[in-house]
């Protein structure tokens, strides 16, 4: 007498894509399949599946996680300048990285690979300092996890030391796929506004390349520091061979970067996520310090803290986080902090967004027409946002600094 048949989720809220039910999978019955705005699910071949339940198991998700309340909290930038220059705010991963590199160990995260001009984010496992940089910088995308857990379970097993950065809901994942502790894993989990689809942000891109009379694009980096810590973009285009030009843009002037910043084009757990929250799952969790210069002024003044460059946060979680920072922080500047501080600007450590208003129509005309006809949209009626910041762009960082400063304490 068969089975019954196994359900993996009965909505699409109670799925986030961690693949770890994929990964368990002793039948590799399993695959992570696009729905029709480019989000993945898992769905099961039944002719392979023998329904022995190993995918609900491992389902942190839907089982529930043990929370880890933050038991120090930090600002802190890495000392290695050339490696805070590479990284999106202060460096902290990087300094986590390298120290477990250095030791033999392994480092798995998100990579942002282009093949043929398409954006390909997903995990990979790096194992030498000169690929670090692949997954250094925010992605404000979702990033494949493929066989990582599988991989990283391997290397944990051998005893290698194991650094693994996520999403929260993915390190969670992580923890539900391996099913007991390791001594020798380190966890991190990213501050997470939200996850877009990678296929919407390969459309924004190819549509992108056609406006800009382009190739294709070679690589793209969500948080350049050319004029500063902030959220410029840069994108790099090949316009034939040997012709490449760099483009920076302003976040708030592209239109997948507006719809991710305003919370209209993430996956549908991502507005109930359990994990936004004080309660954490990784042995750190790491961000921007946004609102430094109000809650620590009195760093602004030091070279080591310069807001020009970066400044991390950084939660300390477990025990076990606690001695692996006393390794780190010999690479980097630091300065206890509070959570209370920290979490005033960095709002998914309250709670999730709240699905938007415009969610429904952007996801819909996405679908039904295409992204070129979303892009005609946006620059229609976002046009008096795009000027503004073109403009406000322009303005030296001084400037544009105590602007804000004057515009904050008005609203104060």
């Amino acid at each position: 007498m068969s089975k019954d048949k196994i359900i993996l989720f009965d909505d699409k809220k109670n799925c986030c894509a961690c693949g770890a039910c994929m990964n368990i999978c002793p039948k590799n019955a399993i695959k992570m399949q696009e729905d029709e705005y480019g989000f993945l699910y898992p769905q099961i071949d039944e002719n392979k599946c023998v329904q022995c339940g190993a995918c609900k198991k491992v389902c942190a998700y839907q089982n529930g996680q043990v929370n880890n309340t933050p038991i120090k909290c930090y600002a802190a930038v890495n000392k290695d300048k050339e490696e805070l220059m590479k990284s999106a705010s202060g460096g902290i991963f990087a300094a986590m990285a390298t120290t477990i590199l250095k030791d033999g160990g392994v480092v798995f995260g998100a990579a942002l690979d282009f093949e043929d001009g398409h954006a390909h984010p997903h995990h990979i496992a790096v194992r030498e300092e000169s690929q670090l940089y692949r997954l250094q910088g925010s992605k404000y995308v979702q990033s494949v996890i493929e066989n990582t857990y599988a991989e990283a379970k391997e290397e944990l097993d051998l005893g290698k030391k194991v650094l693994f950065s996520g999403t929260p809901c993915q390190i969670a994942g992580l923890y539900g796929y391996l099913r007991k502790e390791y001594e020798n894993l380190i966890t991190v989990d990213v501050i997470c506004h939200g996850v877009p689809s990678a296929k919407m942000f390969d459309d924004f891109l190819q549509n992108e390349t056609k406006r800009r009379g382009a190739e294709k694009v070679k690589s793209y980096i969500f948080r350049d520091k050319k004029k500063g810590w902030g959220t410029n973009n840069r994108i790099d285009f090949e316009y034939g061979p040997g012709k490449n030009k760099k483009i920076y843009i302003p976040a708030r002037v592209t239109s997948y970067n507006t719809f991710f910043y305003d919370g209209d084009i993430f996956r549908e757990n991502c507005y109930k996520c359990p994990y936004a929250k004080k309660a954490r799952i990784g042995d750190f969790t790491i961000g921007d310090y946004w609102g430094i210069e109000k809650e620590h002024p009195e760093l602004m003044s030091r070279d080591e803290f310069d807001e020009k460059k970066g400044i991390s946060c950084m939660l300390v979680n477990t025990e076990k986080g606690l001695k692996f920072n006393e390794h780190v922080r010999k690479i980097l500047y630091i300065k206890e902090s509070t959570f209370d501080k920290i979490k005033k600007k960095n709002g998914q450590l309250n709670h999730a967004l709240n699905e938007t208003k415009k969610r429904n129509y952007i996801m819909k005309k996405y679908r039904t027409e295409s992204y070129e006809k979303l892009e005609k949209w946006f620059r229609k009626v976002y046009k008096k946002q795009i000027v503004i910041h073109t403009v406000y762009n322009k303005i030296p960082r001084k400037i544009r600094l105590l602007m804000k400063n004057i515009l904050e304490s008005k609203k104060g």
